[in-house]
């Protein structure tokens, strides 16, 4: 029987510890470009008000979004449930890589609400969990 580190490197064997390190960055460091794109968009004078309705229609969105990645960040931390197993057989990433790309997952969105309100909350929120995820969600070394 394969634990789950043998079937992450028969799947991928170039996602090394080291690897993973250079992901996080980058996943890190593309979260803060396009936030800085956004930002410098709209300080060279694109302001316009989204209409009312699309911004109610993102923010619910933009919740149920937000109650997806923390139930699937919870669950793969924690619970294990058989949709986590099913995922992590299937895919064959690392749980850590699965629980940053969740985390990323909320800070893209919080980019897109930026972008199309000039709100900067979400995306703040998104970048404090994306930060958190590297925390809950360490690399594991092989042994």
């Amino acid at each position: 029987m394969l634990t789950t580190n043998d079937a992450i490197s028969e799947h991928y064997p170039w996602l090394t510890a080291d690897r993973l390190t250079r992901v996080r960055a980058v996943l890190l460091a593309l979260t803060l470009f396009f936030g800085l794109a956004v930002y410098v968009f709209h300080t060279l004078g694109a302001s316009h008000l989204a209409n009312p309705v699309m911004v109610r229609k993102l923010r619910g969105l933009g919740v149920l979004t937000w109650i997806y990645a923390l139930v699937q960040m919870i669950d793969l931390r924690f619970y294990n449930s058989r949709w986590i197993r099913r995922r992590r057989e299937s895919s064959g990433i690392p749980d850590s890589l699965h629980g940053w790309l969740f985390g990323q997952m909320l800070a893209l969105f919080g980019i897109v609400y930026y972008g199309m309100t000039e709100d900067l909350r979400w995306y703040v929120a998104g970048l404090i969990l994306l930060g958190l995820s590297f925390l809950a969600f360490p690399i594991r070394r092989a042994r």
